[in-house]
C-alpha cells in the first residue's frame, strides 16, 4: 500500500482482513524506486519500521517479534519509523 505523508503522520486502513496473525513493516521510499534502499552491507539508507516498533539487527527482525494477534476488530497500530 502507498500513502501520503502529511505532517509527519500517514494512515492505512485494510478491509476485510480475516482474523489471524499479522506482522506489518514499512519504509519510507524517498525516491520512490519501490524498495528498501540498502548500502553495499544491507543497511537501510531509508526509513523502516516494523509493528511492535521491532529493531533490525543484521536483518529484519523475526515474525514471532513483529506478529499481533487480530481478532476482527478494530485495531490502532502506531509506526515510528527509524533512519
Amino acid at each position: 500500500m502507498e500513502i501520503k505523508i502529511r505532517e509527519t503522520k500517514g494512515r492505512c486502513d485494510f478491509e476485510h482482513v480475516p482474523p489471524g496473525t499479522y506482522a506489518i513493516g514499512s519504509i519510507h521510499d524517498e525516491n520512490v524506486n519501490g524498495r528498501l534502499d540498502t548500502t553495499w552491507l544491507g543497511n537501510p539508507t531509508v526509513g523502516y519500521a516494523f509493528s511492535d516498533n521491532a529493531t533490525a539487527l543484521l536483518g529484519a527482525p523475526s515474525f514471532s517479534a513483529v506478529g499481533f494477534p487480530y481478532d476482527g476488530r478494530d485495531v490502532y497500530l502506531t509506526l515510528s519509523l527509524q533512519y
